[in-house]
């Protein structure tokens, strides 16, 4: 990235303060004044920092701030225990609380063994 040149006049602001007193003033007259003022600018020039100071600022529009997080809620099927032996944390929380539930492991053995029955 090249170096941005220190010290000397803002360009842009001679522009604008030099419309405020001459309003009637076209580009091109401007850029000879302010040559003369010691502030070499273009006639193009002058005339997009006349154009961009007329434009109207950008409203915000409503809506969620930014930087803000929008919580997502997992949709579909819960992910299967892997075949090779690996089994999810999320599979483990949910036995736990089964077996909670159920009122030990004994209990839960049993009624898998149950389960195992019905439907094999």
């Amino acid at each position: 990235m090249a170096k941005k040149k220190s010290g000397g006049p803002n360009k842009s602001q001679a522009i604008r303060d030099y419309n405020t007193s001459n309003p009637s003033a076209k580009p091109k007259q401007i850029a000879e004044d302010l040559s003369k003022q010691g502030i070499s600018v273009s006639a193009g020039f002058v005339s997009t920092i006349l154009s961009t100071s007329k434009r109207k600022k950008k409203v915000a529009r409503p809506g969620r701030p930014k930087g803000s997080v929008k919580s997502v809620r997992a949709v579909g099927r819960p992910a299967k225990a892997k075949s090779n032996g690996d089994v999810s944390v999320d599979s483990l929380l949910k036995v736990k609380q089964l077996v909670a539930e159920i009122g030990g492991i004994d209990e839960a053995k049993s009624a898998l063994s149950t389960l195992e029955k019905l439907m094999g």
